[in-house]
């Protein structure tokens, strides 16, 4: 079945390529409100008009403004007030990309999307702090 880049894969890979997909709008969101200070719920619907990411999920949007919101928390508890909350971002989003398959959580054995996005972030976030 092709994914969104029109390659082939089986189920579980095409699992793994729309979840980092999923997280990577995530991350990409989160620099966006930053950068704006644009409420989550309009970044999250200008960004799927853009970018329309698993189009024929219709619960794609608030699991988007969930993941955003759960993780902006979790950049401002780890930046504190000391740090640059967008400098936090771009480290953690480094560490994010330079995460291993074999380190990051996915979708199968009953893990939510919601569940393993901000876990993965979450588990960027701390390499970094």
């Amino acid at each position: 079945m092709p994914d969104f880049l029109g390659a082939e894969h089986d189920g579980m890979a095409e699992g793994a390529d729309r979840q980092i997909l999923f997280e990577g709008a995530v991350l990409a969101l989160m620099d966006q409100i930053l950068e704006t200070g644009r409420r989550i719920d309009l970044a999250v619907a200008e960004y799927l008009k853009i970018f329309p990411i698993a189009p024929a999920e219709f619960h794609i949007r608030p699991d988007l403004i969930i993941c955003v919101s759960d993780c902006q928390s979790l950049l401002r508890h780890a930046a504190g007030v000391d740090n640059d909350i967008r400098q936090i971002l771009a480290d953690t989003t480094r560490a994010w990309r330079g995460m291993k398959t074999a380190d990051r959580l996915s979708t199968s054995g009953g893990v939510t999307r919601i569940q393993a996005c901000i876990g993965n972030i979450r588990r960027a976030i701390a390499s970094i702090t």
